[in-house]
């Protein structure tokens, strides 16, 4: 893709790779939009993304402090990344419902089989997406996203 995607269909093309997943809707459903907010309090580490007329600026936040600020014409990378973060958040919170905790008082066990859990649950969405995000899911492209470009 290198025609610049607004907000609404880079919504719709993320969403239409979720519902392909076995994921609960109503776990991932609600973070699909928080990239795009642009005021307010900023996750950590979350992708936050802003739209111009010529691409797109990756942000990411850590403390309250902007640690990524890095431009891409592509809106694959864009959708990749957005999904990498919501699948990973939704196996999170999934595990955490399953397990019955609530990461304040009570946490997940940290146990080798819970971690394997959790990458075999992303592993799978990702092969029920396929395609291309699949094949960066797989490479680790995630990281190279979050590497600030030199100038």
């Amino acid at each position: 893709m290198n025609h610049i995607l607004q907000k609404d269909e880079l919504i719709k093309h993320i969403k239409t790779c979720l519902k392909k997943t076995a994921l609960p809707q109503d776990i991932y459903e609600p973070y699909i939009a928080r990239p795009f907010q642009t005021t307010g309090f900023f996750d950590d580490l979350s992708p936050y993304i802003e739209i111009e007329s010529h691409g797109y600026i990756l942000i990411q936040y850590e403390r309250g402090v902007k640690v990524l600020n890095k431009r891409t014409k592509e809106a694959d990378e864009v959708i990749y990344w957005i999904l990498e973060d919501t699948i990973f958040l939704t196996v999170y919170l999934d595990m955490m419902r399953q397990y019955q905790v609530d990461n304040i008082q009570t946490h997940l066990p940290n146990d080798p089989s819970i971690h394997q859990q959790i990458v075999e649950r992303v592993n799978e969405a990702f092969r029920a997406i396929g395609g291309l995000y699949e094949k960066w899911h797989h490479e680790g492209k995630r990281a190279s996203i979050e590497t600030q470009s030199k100038k």
